[in-house]
């Protein structure tokens, strides 16, 4: 170490144990080969560190290295791209119609991402669908989320600039009337029955004397409550068909490459003429190549046979059975916006092998019907009586 010191050759991190360690610029370790045979001293290279030897490595493993190169260069490239689009909240519009018309507008997978507007988009569809009253369109990595929020519908006969009143759907008793726009021609309270107008589409015009002088004719608008009573009465039979299957099943598998679909069938089985069968598809797989739009599709057809037989009810299967159809009855109000008030069901037995559910069901409609205004409506009739009085006193 001293021969090193007067040869202005550094050493650093020296430390010693049963032998001597220390670190060495790669320049001054061929000045020190000589030093170490007048020394009597044997050297040995434990580790090569730098960027040098980084490199001469890099060359020995350049398949590994420029691999990984490749990869976050692929990486980066990739990702400057829209790979997928999005679209949630719509109900009136599919993803078609939206798609169809974020195309248009050269926005597709597949595009690079520093041409991407989401501004533009969201205006162009405001512009084109004026009935949804909020638009997101919000780049999160290489996915374009697009977001809608769809306004209220108004009702048809709102949007209609004919004159027209509003009828009643069912026989019941009026809980709640308001009119936005035509005549009320009847009152809380009041019995009404189907067909019947609630809110008029002529608006009389009176004169100084309060006399009808004309009739404008109106798109009649407002809100009516009507308290619906219903009975019903379902017949339940005893025998009835069921459903048995033989555990035999028949699969056929098809496939669709882009806009071409054929099939794979197993010309070993084949149908039994005498039996039905239950078709169940599933989709199990589909995929869209990007950015090619090239689909992959893979889809399972699987026939279950079966036959029917006759069989007759327990009592438990037919109290079952009348508690589905019963079920039905009430989902069938409820899925058409009415208000269930009061509901109530009985099975009783016919004869041997017939039942009878039967019941009563009391909910609260605010549906109306639409009925146009005849033109022999809006006519004003004429007061002849007096005419005629004077006639007579002449004659």
């Amino acid at each position: 170490m001293n021969m090193c010191r007067h040869h202005n050759i550094t050493l650093w991190n020296i430390h010693r144990e049963n032998e001597i360690f220390f670190c060495i610029r790669a320049d001054e370790f061929l000045e020190l080969m000589p030093l170490a045979v007048k020394a009597r001293v044997r050297l040995h290279l434990l580790e090569k560190r730098g960027f040098p030897f980084f490199l001469a490595g890099v060359r020995k493993k350049w398949t590994f290295y420029s691999g990984f190169f490749l990869f976050l260069a692929l990486l980066w490239v990739l990702s400057s791209f829209i790979w997928e689009i999005t679209y949630n909240g719509q109900s009136s519009y599919s993803k078609e119609t939206l798609a169809k018309t974020v195309t248009s507008m050269e926005v597709y997978t597949g595009m690079k991402r520093s041409r991407l507007n989401c501004d533009a988009i969201e205006k162009r569809l405001r512009e084109v669908y004026p009935d949804i009253s909020w638009v997101s369109a919000e780049e999160i990595g290489s996915v374009l989320k697009i977001s809608i929020k769809e306004g209220k519908k108004t009702i048809t006969h709102e949007k209609s600039s004919a004159p027209v009143h509003l009828v009643s759907l069912y026989n019941g008793t009026v809980k709640d009337i308001m009119v936005n726009r035509g005549t009320a021609r009847v009152k809380k309270g009041q019995k009404v029955k189907k067909g019947e107008i609630l809110i008029s589409g002529i608006v009389p015009v009176t004169d100084d004397n309060n006399e009808v002088a004309d009739k404008m004719a109106v798109a009649a608008k407002g809100e009516v409550a009507i308290e619906v009573e219903q009975s019903f009465q379902e017949p339940l039979s005893v025998r009835y068909p069921k459903k048995v299957y033989t555990g035999r099943t028949i699969s056929a598998w098809s496939y669709r490459l882009g806009n071409h679909r054929f099939s794979i069938k197993n010309p070993l089985k084949r149908f039994h003429k005498s039996y039905k069968y239950d078709i169940i598809n599933t989709i199990c797989a589909d995929r869209i190549i990007h950015p090619f739009s090239f689909r992959i599709q893979m889809a399972k057809k699987e026939y279950r046979e079966y036959r029917i037989q006759k069989a007759v009810y327990s009592k438990e299967e037919l109290k079952r059975a009348g508690m589905k159809r019963y079920q039905q009855i009430l989902s069938n109000i409820t899925e058409n916006k009415m208000q269930l008030l009061s509901h109530s069901a009985v099975l009783k037995q016919k004869d041997r092998e017939n039942w009878i559910l039967q019941g009563k069901i009391s909910f609260l409609c605010k549906k109306m019907g639409v009925r146009k205004v005849t033109e022999k409506e809006k006519q004003i009739k004429k007061a002849e009586d007096g005419k005629n009085g004077e006639s007579g006193e002449n004659s």
